[in-house]
């Protein structure tokens, strides 16, 4: 099977079912796959070929799903951008890339001109402005072409499982963004992988808030409901009222949100407003969230709520179950159904995985493997031989696993702090303060200081206002499951924690914002 396979197939059983809902415009199966054809033949007469690049730099949109999914019906490879890149991170991927065409949204014309201007591989433009006369001259139109084109049923290429089915670009927090190569095979993989550890079926709506840029939000969700049928809903621009607002309204049975945006929700002054009892799973991951906030969410959002881990290079690989959400909390879970794991000495010069793992309870590198693992990084053969070795990929991820199998993340390798010569994990810091009333959100860092090389700072995000450093500082001090060096010796309170596109806190940010000026 190919992508675009999924798809037709659920043309075939479904034609009259709804398909996708975005704004104002819906579309069954039967009038979504027509329109994803015709687009297809678009992008065939404008000459794209099997295993061209077709780069789509859109806001979350009915925009995003239509060209991916006509890429995959030429057997052409799409690459997804996101649509907050500057047009010089916008150029660099597409350089990188070597795409051919270059879809986009309107809010982004101006981005858009600029590269245009900088550089010339790109054959042909399509604008997204649903007037054409928005749309700047010699650029195409995406409606026009969705919906005049005419589709003449020419015999389409059939993609084998081990062709590439897109390029997805990390988001780059530690460098330069990589383009992961995705095949056909990974990503069915990723989808029918979702469906088992969610249960899905042909009756469930689906809201995307999530960007569809983004692994999580495309494979990991988009794509799963799609191969059962079922209905997917897609808001532009996540805002809490408007998602409670469309869950209530579209009777929304699944969800996928990071930790912040359901926070946010619930905390909302008109959550208790709406009818949401047609919400029967949220998936989520990315960031702790607290036991009492997670009571909250089963209590009065919704019961079943899964907890993941994943990446780019391995879409979900863990899943913490709904029955285990409270008894585990802070757990990732255990591995899915098609993912193998190990949990092995951070040892970045090792060739080959070692035959033995970590003890339990131990912290070591997380390493997997399975049918949904990537194929490497475009144009990049040394950073794939770092990330893959003899089958598995190195996530560069922290790990420990507790005596019932469970594992436990621990933070990147990377964000280690070393403050009077020991090594504190941000992550088993900021546990302990989620437990402390009053505290929403929490990032732990490590910042310059002259006489512990780093101190241990707390960046947090208060729901009690009256919350103080000292209640902090006294709350740690009580806590039996925290060594006093770990302890904190700065806190600062902020409004919201700086994220990237899949709910991850952005440390490195924290730590450049607020690393102490040297003195002049």
């Amino acid at each position: 099977m190919h992508i675009a396979r999924i798809l037709e197939a659920s043309a075939d059983r479904y034609p009259d079912h709804l398909a996708l809902v975005f704004e104002d415009r819906r579309w069954t199966y039967a009038e979504w796959l027509a329109r994803v054809r015709r687009f297809a033949q678009a992008l065939s007469d404008l000459g794209v070929r099997p295993g061209d690049r077709v780069a789509f730099y859109v806001s979350t949109s009915e925009n995003s799903v239509t060209t991916y999914f006509a890429c995959q019906m030429l057997g052409a490879v799409a690459v997804p951008m996101n649509f907050r890149l500057s047009a010089g991170e916008a150029a660099h991927i597409l350089q990188d890339s070597g795409a051919r065409v270059l879809i986009y949204g309107r809010s982004l014309t101006g981005n858009v001109e600029r590269i245009a201007a900088q550089m010339h591989s790109i054959h042909d433009f399509i604008g997204c402005a649903y007037d054409r006369a928005h749309i700047p001259a010699g650029h195409l139109h995406f409606e026009t072409l969705a919906e005049q084109t005419a589709d003449r049923d020419e015999p389409r290429i059939i993609p084998s499982g081990d062709a590439i089915s897109s390029l997805v670009y990390t988001s780059g927090t530690t460098g330069r963004p990589k383009g992961v190569i995705h095949t056909h095979a990974n990503d069915i993989a990723i989808a029918m992988n979702c469906v088992m550890e969610y249960s899905l079926n042909h009756t469930d709506n689906a809201l995307h808030i999530a960007p569809l840029y983004h692994v999580g939000g495309m494979q990991a969700y988009f794509i799963p409901h799609l191969l059962v049928g079922g209905t997917n809903v897609v808001i532009g621009r996540y805002e809490a009222e408007k998602t409670l607002d469309t869950i209530a309204a579209e009777r929304i049975t699944t969800l996928f949100a990071v930790p912040t945006q359901i926070q946010e929700m619930l905390f909302h002054p008109r959550f208790r407003d709406q009818d949401l009892t047609s919400l029967r799973l949220i998936t989520t991951g990315g960031a702790a969230i607290s036991a009492a906030t997670m009571e909250r969410v089963m209590a009065e959002f919704c019961p079943a709520i899964f907890n993941g881990y994943g990446m780019t290079e391995a879409s979900l690989t863990l899943v913490l179950h709904p029955q285990d959400a409270l008894r585990k909390l802070g757990s990732c879970g255990k591995p899915t159904l098609i993912s193998e794991c190990r949990i092995v000495t951070d040892d970045p010069m090792r060739e080959v995985p070692p035959s033995e793992t970590v003890p339990r309870g131990q912290v070591g590198q997380l390493i997997v493997r399975g049918p949904q693992a990537m194929q490497g990084y475009w144009n990049n053969p040394f950073e794939t031989q770092k990330k893959l070795k003899a089958g598995w990929i190195y996530t560069g991820d922290l790990f420990s696993q507790d005596r019932d199998g469970f594992y436990y993340f621990h933070g990147r390798a990377d964000d280690m702090i070393v403050s009077g010569g020991e090594n504190i994990h941000p992550r088993e810091v900021e546990e302990i303060l989620y437990r402390c009333p009053g505290v929403q959100e929490v990032a732990v860092v490590g910042l310059a200081d002259e006489k512990w090389g780093q101190a241990v700072t707390a960046f947090v995000v208060r729901s009690d206002p009256a919350l103080s450093a000292q209640d902090l500082d006294a709350f740690c001090k009580a806590s039996d499951a925290l060594a006093p060096y770990k302890r904190p010796r700065r806190y600062e309170f902020l409004e919201s924690l700086p994220l990237n596109p899949s709910g991850k806190v952005l440390r490195r940010e924290l730590v450049a914002r607020h690393a102490p000026q040297p003195a002049c």
